[in-house]
């Protein structure tokens, strides 16, 4: 009697694993996207430089040249276009009179995570600039002109960030994750919720009910087997993605696999409240797909949610997709120093405790009919 919830959970596995379609698309299809979307957008190769513009006003020409060259040493191209970042006028005399300096960074089209890397890297060199300033307005009294980076002296600075500058995943690295979440939520809210409705129409369930198995271990193996082929989703698109596509997911691991965990559970609850709301397998499949898409979309599975205008970034931080791609995607750019997301795995619980319940009235209600 107290196994009942595990075989009915067997038996929706069982129904799943029969269904070739449902294999293909829930294990087999992100791994696909992911190489086919990763090749498009840098597939495995180093994301090209961020650009950097250098607006030095009317400070001396040196030290234009030794931003460029302190800039250039950390991986960032200087061009006439790209990230702006503008220095303030007479920078060395603020540095020697410790008034202090503040550069502007602005940005067009850049991510964020470009903005914050260039933020980093000048906020970095103006330490350099504080110690070395003397030296620099000696040099631009007398003309010359020369490469910070090709003075010697004992001098070595190393200064951190919180977090220390994000790193830009590779278009693998970005859709391995993203084809993660999007199709756990696709498989929940299209074959698990046409598995629960045809349950309803074949009398299956009603069947089920008029046994000794009570209600609650029903909802509890629906709950559990949903999780579990989750589980399943996230082992096999991982440990797929490393081998085949070599996508490491430089991230601590408990942050990652309690945001996953999270996620499953508040996607599990949204698909079992969607599928109390038809009555037919055509309309519940139909409404699915859309449902699926668009969260996935809009979540940011499709697009980084940095590049979105603010509306809709809250728009997505609304939706389990949204708030799973937030904290992944904050993991993978700070890797194992990343804070740990606790704000995006509150509000995927939060979700969960909302939307079980529902689901858990509408599903005795049905069974009761």
């Amino acid at each position: 009697m107290r196994s009942n919830w595990w075989n009915i959970a067997k038996l929706e596995l069982t129904l799943a694993l029969r269904d070739r379609e449902a294999v293909i698309w829930s294990l087999i299809a992100p791994i696909a996207m992911a190489a086919i979307f990763g090749a498009m957008f840098g597939g495995d190769e180093a994301p090209a430089p961020t650009r950097v513009a250098i607006d030095a006003g009317v400070n001396p020409p040196v030290v234009a040249k030794s931003f460029e060259n302190m800039l250039v040493q950390r991986g960032f191209e200087v061009s006439e276009r790209g990230i702006r970042v503008e220095l303030p006028d007479s920078v060395l005399d603020h540095l020697l009179d410790g008034r202090g300096v503040s550069a502007r960074i602005v940005k067009k089209d850049e991510s964020d995570m470009r903005v914050m890397a260039v933020s980093s890297a000048v906020r970095e060199i103006m330490y350099v600039l504080a110690f070395r300033a003397g030296e620099l307005k000696a040099r631009a009294d007398g003309g010359a002109v020369e490469a910070m980076g090709e003075a010697r002296g004992p001098l070595v600075v190393h200064a951190t960030t919180l977090g220390a500058a994000p790193k830009i995943p590779s278009g693998k690295e970005h859709t391995l994750p993203s084809m993660l979440v999007m199709f756990i939520m696709f498989q929940l809210t299209t074959y698990f919720l046409v598995l629960w409705v045809d349950d309803l129409k074949t009398g299956k369930m009603k069947r089920i009910t008029m046994s000794p198995t009570t209600t609650r271990d029903i909802l509890l193996g629906n709950v559990f087997a949903r999780l579990l082929w989750a589980a399943v989703q996230v082992i096999v698109i991982l440990g797929v993605g490393s081998l085949v596509l070599g996508v490491r997911m430089d991230v601590a691991p408990m942050p990652f696999a309690i945001v996953l965990a999270s996620y499953m559970l508040a996607a599990t609850s949204l698909g079992l409240v969607l599928g109390t709301c038809f009555k037919t397998p055509e309309k519940a499949n139909a409404t699915g797909v859309i449902v699926g898409l668009m969260m996935a979309a809009l979540g940011g599975c499709w697009w980084p949610l940095e590049i979105v205008p603010g509306a809709m970034r809250m728009v997505a931080l609304a939706l389990p997709t949204g708030q799973a791609m937030d904290a992944i995607g904050e993991l993978t750019a700070l890797g194992p120093a990343a804070p740990f997301p606790l704000r995006n795995v509150i509000v995927l619980l939060a979700m969960a405790a909302v939307l079980l319940p529902i689901a858990t009235r509408r599903m005795k209600i049905q069974l009761a009919n």
